[in-house]
C-alpha cells in the first residue's frame, strides 16, 4: 500500500570533490557547459544500457522449424519458446531439446 515511489529531479545534487574537480577541468578543456557534459555522459550511459538489454535476449538451442522450413534459433518470451525467423510457438520442442541436453550433460 503507501504511495507510489516518483523520482523527482531536484535542481542541484551533491558531487563529491574529485567528481567536481574533472568536471572543471573536463568542461574548460572541451570549451563546454557542465551541465551539457553531465548531460552527456548521462546520453551515452543510457545509449550503452539500451544495447545490452537488447543483447540479453535469452535464446534457445538451434533447431528445425517447420513453421519456417529450416534450422532456425528460439527466443524466450512469456515463457514460451517462438521462432526466431517466424514467430511459430515451439515451447514443447525445445523443453525436449533441454531436457536431452541435461541428461547428456549428468
Amino acid at each position: 500500500m503507501g504511495r507510489k515511489y516518483d523520482f523527482k529531479a531536484a535542481k542541484s545534487f551533491t558531487l563529491g570533490l574529485q567528481e567536481l574537480a574533472w568536471l572543471a577541468k573536463h568542461s574548460a578543456e572541451k570549451k563546454m557547459k557542465a551541465s551539457e557534459v553531465m548531460n552527456k555522459l548521462l546520453r551515452t550511459a543510457m545509449l550503452e544500457d539500451n544495447v545490452e538489454e537488447k543483447k540479453k535476449v535469452a535464446r534457445g538451442p538451434l533447431a528445425y522449424c517447420t513453421g519456417c522450413s529450416k534450422q532456425s534459433e528460439f527466443e524466450s518470451v512469456k515463457d514460451k519458446w517462438l521462432c526466431f525467423e517466424c514467430g511459430e510457438d515451439k515451447t514443447e520442442v525445445v523443453e525436449h531439446y533441454v531436457k536431452q541436453a541435461r541428461m547428456r550433460s549428468r
